[in-house]
């Protein structure tokens, strides 16, 4: 836990959370929660013998729904408490998901405070990049947020 928030951040601070290892049971919950129970995110069989899919990517096995790690995203911040002073989130831009991220992945979430407003009524709106890395420094999610 930090004592740090994102609004005593200075254009240009950064920020990294500790990693989170993602799971099987993870994954499965995810996708019975939210109903996309797709092969690629269940089965390590159907993603190494999907020839299209291997064409365009080797893949090592099943692979974390790109919405899961959207998730962990921002349960990483969370849960390192620098958004307490935040009141909700305005939107997120330029969504992308360079490569792959696999069950038992540590995934860790890397910010940098881009611009910071004051508003009238005496808030803050603070605009980040942040990326989402495993164990290897791969960034497997990443976006601009509001």
């Amino acid at each position: 836990m930090t004592d740090l928030r994102i609004q005593q951040m200075e254009i240009g601070d950064k920020f990294a959370t500790p990693s989170r290892i993602v799971t099987k049971t993870d994954i499965d919950s995810f996708c019975a929660i939210s109903n996309m129970r797709f092969p690629l995110f269940l089965s390590d069989q159907h993603a190494l013998d999907d020839e299209e899919i291997n064409q365009l990517v080797k893949l090592k096995g099943a692979i974390v729904p790109g919405q899961l790690s959207f998730a962990i995203f921002m349960g990483n911040l969370v849960n390192s408490h620098i958004l307490d002073d935040v009141v909700f989130q305005l939107g997120t831009d330029g969504l992308k998901w360079p490569a792959p991220a696999y069950p038992f992945d540590e995934l860790r979430t890397e910010i940098e405070v881009k611009n910071k407003k004051p508003t009238k009524v005496g808030t803050i709106i603070i605009e980040f990049d942040w990326w989402l890395k495993n164990q290897d420094d791969v960034v497997v999610c990443q976006g601009h947020n509001t």
